[in-house]
């Protein structure tokens, strides 16, 4: 799944209580006539297959429906697998790598049906953890009832790259960090991401560089891809 960019910028989202919890029956295991059991391609339980970029068959007529969705498997994209549903009816899902069919997100939850085609990590609930094609954590990240609640986001090398907090007003206060470790930034940003109050930021060799603070944010968030 996608989430939406800790920096407020547009780029490429664990611990669950299962109580409750039913989960899908295997096909395999389910008694299907030969004939019809010998076209499945699949006995995973797939939602649906998502890519990077957007399907161009995508008409755009059904929003609920995300534009890079894929009813068959695309090369270098992902697909969704429903695990299960609790007794609220919420479902439970979990993204994959296509080409290694590893984790590409720990197990979330979603609690509206239409939202089951969407690969926007702001539709899901709960904590999540998004994983790099070679397991390594990119980010995590908290939402509740929509609204994200606290995450972070770690480079390539492993190392913390931003992380953020969000208080009861939904401001969100960030700090960000060059792959080196060095602090680069301290700032609070609104919903239409303004600044709130003071902020701070650092040049890579730690001096003070304020009036650069966007040119900063712009760069953490190119490395952190």
């Amino acid at each position: 799944m996608n989430f939406k960019n800790l920096l407020g910028l547009s780029l490429l989202t664990s611990v669950f209580f299962f109580g409750g919890c039913s989960t899908t029956q295997n096909l395999a295991n389910s008694k299907i006539p030969a004939e019809i059991k010998s076209q499945l391609t699949t006995s995973e339980a797939i939602l649906g297959y998502f890519s990077d970029e957007d399907n161009p068959e995508y008409c755009g007529c059904v929003s609920y429906i995300d534009s890079t969705y894929y009813m068959t498997p695309v090369q270098d994209g992902y697909y969704r697998v429903l695990l299960g549903r609790n007794a609220k009816g919420d479902f439970l899902v979990q993204d994959f790598y296509q080409a290694t069919k590893t984790p590409q997100s720990s197990a979330a939850w979603v609690k509206d049906p239409m939202k089951l085609f969407s690969f926007n990590g702001d539709d899901v609930e709960g904590p999540v953890t998004l994983y790099r094609k070679n397991g390594k954590v990119e980010s995590t990240f908290t939402i509740e009832d929509g609204n994200y609640v606290k995450g972070e986001e770690f480079y390539p090398n492993g190392k913390r790259g931003a992380a953020y907090t969000a208080d009861a007003q939904g401001n969100l206060a960030y700090t960000l960090w060059y792959p080196s470790g060095q602090k680069a930034t301290e700032y609070v940003v609104d919903l239409d991401d303004e600044y709130v109050g003071a902020y701070k930021a650092w040049k890579e060799d730690g001096t003070a560089a304020d009036d650069q603070i966007d040119e900063i944010r712009e760069q953490v968030a190119n490395e952190l891809e």
